[in-house]
């Protein structure tokens, strides 16, 4: 696999990982443009307010955030106050999020899937570069397969 592949695939999915799999940072990296990475910690997003908190801060979202579902999947999908042309969402522990509310966990794995499917079903521009947006869920290597499932299944 060529070093921009993981980038330049265009894939409209969720990415589940084993935590401690290891990526080369060429392949980590866009093959070109800015690079907005956001790492958050799924611990601390046990609940609502959490997984807000952390969306809030990890992509410096704009103070008319109305901390709601709707208003992070419309967040999602514009970034325009963040000057970049490639996204990297992660999320650590992310078995942890929303762990005791299947239902808001599914809302937000939906809203992820939305948010990649809208910016690789996005045109590109002429004279503008293709904006990506990836994201990522790290998880222990025993829940990987669960997580998977349950992220098709949103």
């Amino acid at each position: 696999m060529s070093d921009a592949v993981w980038w330049e695939r265009n894939e409209a999915e969720v990415r589940v990982v084993p935590a401690g799999s290891t990526l080369s940072v060429a392949r980590a990296l866009p093959p070109t443009g800015l690079i907005h990475s956001a790492r958050m910690r799924g611990r601390e997003m046990r609940d609502p307010d959490g997984v807000f908190t952390q969306f809030y801060e990890a992509l410096r979202l704009p103070d008319y955030f109305g901390w709601n579902w709707n208003a992070l999947r419309d967040c999602l999908t514009d970034l325009h106050w963040i000057g970049a042309e490639h996204f990297l969402l992660t999320i650590d522990d992310a078995d942890a999020v929303l762990s005791e509310s299947a239902e808001e966990r599914g809302i937000l794995f939906r809203a992820l899937k939305d948010a990649v499917r809208f910016w690789v079903g996005r045109p590109e521009l002429p004279g503008q570069e293709r904006t990506t947006f990836q994201a990522v869920l790290l998880c222990p290597p025993d829940v990987q397969e669960e997580m998977r499932r349950e992220i098709r299944a949103c």
